[in-house]
């Protein structure tokens, strides 16, 4: 039996790897923010201080994904291979992160079946399953942000000090991944206060832990003041970048996401959370979602796919969601006389798979509609540097980072009405112009220096080379 159980994370791994695999994206879905951090780790993979795009830093971007890429990239040059490493990074990160959970749960309710469960919900969560392969920072940040509270409860269950360390430590590193990992801190705060009041604060561990989290915050902070004009200036653009973007109310954002991961998993999850005592287990697992939720309510622009980091504790707290309906089915036969004790763990199991039935759906409903995403674009731009080299492009804004990941080491520019790029236009400086969706040409035709060599889509996309 317990060869068994030490052979349940392996598993739970191999499964959460290989059901990724087996789904893996096509090639031609490419997302905008996704091209833009294999266009950064490139130029890491250089000069591991140039975090840009373009000659431009974008520190705004959180750098820990474009590092853990540049690590690769030192090898791997083709784009389309660069694109599926970075999707496997996304991958392991997914596995690794399902293997947590598993540990996390029977840590906390010492039942392997409990755990088991639980990754299953995490796995066949639609945005973490999602996010799972894609070329984005959510799988990696969802890892480190998850083994931050594993480290932090099991450390104090423990009383192991190097533990509570490494907590903190991780929670850098899911800052580092995700600016809105910041909430960790709060979390990390609330969950002490909850469980020790103001003691927390007189004990060395965490004063130590604060430390190093800091710490591991200081590299970036000191190259944000050296090349971005201040330490905190990433975090201060980042947020106005989100702020300015378009606002989306608290009731749109839950009805986008009961429409990406159906009612059922959220349902089983708010469950779960009625199901919580005030103890060590309840408070970690009521400030971990409940303070996470609440950090990203008050972003002005939200998207679904900001709250896969929440999908570990939403399968946690499913499964007791699960356990909270089976309690009350055995107290209904207990009032008529017919105890189902003997059959509860049964019961428990059933309903369970029989819940991830449509909870799977919604996550393979949902990888299929992420799947199409920047499909044209992908077609048309590689088929543009496949027949057009260019060392200097004009696209449209839309196409910005991903004409950057098509022609690696070509000089982009977006086509912005100014009278810079109306002169490196009629000057003939662009070898290649690719317009999508627009009606303004700026002097592209009027110039005399391009001609329309390629139409896509009904006129959708539109290749001009210089004559």
């Amino acid at each position: 039996m317990e060869r068994i159980k030490k052979a349940i994370p392996v598993a739970v791994f191999l499964f959460a790897l290989g059901i990724q695999l087996a789904t893996f994206p096509p090639w031609d879905t490419l997302t905008y923010d996704g091209a833009l951090y294999i266009d950064i780790a490139r130029n890491l993979a250089v000069n591991p201080t140039s975090f840009t795009y373009q000659g431009v830093y974008m520190m705004y971007r959180p750098p820990l994904y474009p590092y853990t890429l540049s690590l690769f990239y030192h090898f791997v040059h083709n784009p389309l291979s660069q694109l599926t490493v970075a999707r496997l990074v996304s991958a392991v990160s997914f596995a690794l992160t399902a293997v947590l959970v598993y540990l996390l749960t029977v840590e906390l309710f010492e039942r392997a079946v409990k755990g088991v469960l639980a990754s299953a919900f995490f796995i066949f969560n639609a945005l973490a399953f999602t996010m799972g392969m894609r070329e984005l920072v959510h799988s990696e940040f969802t890892l480190f942000y998850t083994l931050a509270v594993y480290l932090l409860y099991t450390g104090r269950k423990r009383g192991s000090a190097v533990r509570m360390y490494l907590a903190f430590v991780s929670a850098g590193l899911a800052i580092l991944t995700r600016y809105t990992g910041l909430s960790i801190i709060a979390v990390f705060v609330a969950y002490l206060w909850l469980t020790e009041y103001w003691e927390w604060v007189k004990k060395r561990e965490y004063l130590v832990g604060f430390a190093l989290l800091f710490l591991t915050l200081s590299p970036w902070l000191y190259l944000g003041h050296l090349h971005y004009g201040g330490a905190l200036r990433p975090f201060k653009i980042a947020s106005r970048v989100v702020t300015l973007d378009r606002p989306v109310s608290v009731l749109t954002f839950l009805k986008w996401l009961v429409d990406d991961i159906g009612a059922v998993l959220p349902a089983l999850a708010l469950l779960g959370f009625v199901r919580q005592k005030q103890d060590e287990k309840g408070w970690l697992l009521i400030s971990w979602a409940l303070i996470g939720f609440a950090m990203i309510m008050t972003v002005t622009h939200k998207e679904t796919r900001f709250i896969t980091f929440l999908a570990p504790v939403m399968g946690i707290l499913a499964v007791e969601g699960v356990s909270l309906i089976v309690d009350g089915i055995e107290k209904a036969f207990e009032l008529a006389g017919r105890p189902i004790k003997p059959w509860k763990k049964a019961l428990t199991i059933s309903l369970a798979l029989l819940l991830l039935v449509p909870v799977g759906q919604s996550a393979f409903h949902l990888k299929d509609r992420w799947n199409i995403t920047g499909k044209y674009d992908s077609h048309v731009l590689r088929y543009a540097s496949e027949h057009y080299p260019a060392r200097a492009l004009l696209v449209s804004p839309s196409l910005y980072t991903k004409a950057g990941f098509y022609y690696p080491g070509a000089k982009v520019d977006m086509m912005l009405n100014r009278k810079s790029v109306e002169g490196k236009i009629s000057g003939g400086y662009y070898d290649v112009i690719i317009i999508k969706n627009s009606k303004e040409y700026l002097n592209v035709l009027t110039s005399g220096r391009y001609k329309l060599v390629r139409e896509f889509y009904d006129g959708l996309f539109k290749i001009f080379i210089r004559r």
